[in-house]
């Protein structure tokens, strides 16, 4: 009977510290508005045109994810890269130093729009919070469901 009280209390303080982790760390939040921010940004910018045949370059200081929204698929150079396609609206993940080429293939002119969002330190550290918070919750809760299994068995 000890047994099952302390399984479910340390079921109980796992899921507390998650808890406490994941508002401490909750600036996850401010990923989904950094993206909000950059969407209404991409459809305020004046589109630009590419040409057949034609390409333009983006190069960033920091980890970046560079949004596109274009009237025609456009070719990501290097291909190496991680493209998300989602409708019209492309995501590049760009990591510093490295160029990235859009390039028109269509055999007419392309028109685009694109915003930038930026992924600071403080940004990942509050995505790593919340995973970990989460994942130690899930744990917290087995053990508790265990705790109680027991307690209610050995009674």
């Amino acid at each position: 009977m000890r047994l099952s009280i302390a399984i479910t209390i340390a079921g109980i303080a796992m899921v507390a510290i998650a808890a406490v982790l994941f508002l401490l760390g909750s600036q996850a939040s401010s990923l989904a508005s950094s993206v909000n921010e950059a969407l209404a940004q991409l459809n305020k910018t004046k589109a630009a045109v590419l040409g057949p045949g034609d390409n333009v370059s983006f190069s960033f200081p920091e980890p970046s994810i560079l949004l596109v929204n274009s009237s025609a698929p456009l070719k990501v150079v290097p291909e190496s890269l991680r493209v998300v396609v989602q409708g019209t609206i492309m995501a590049v993940a760009v990591q510093p130093g490295v160029s990235v080429y859009l390039v028109n293939n269509n055999t007419r002119p392309v028109s685009f729009r694109y915003a930038v969002v930026t992924i600071s330190p403080s940004l990942s550290r509050a995505v790593f919070f919340a995973l970990i918070s989460l994942g130690l919750g899930f744990v917290g809760f087995v053990v508790l469901v265990v705790g109680v299994v027991l307690y209610v068995l050995k009674k």
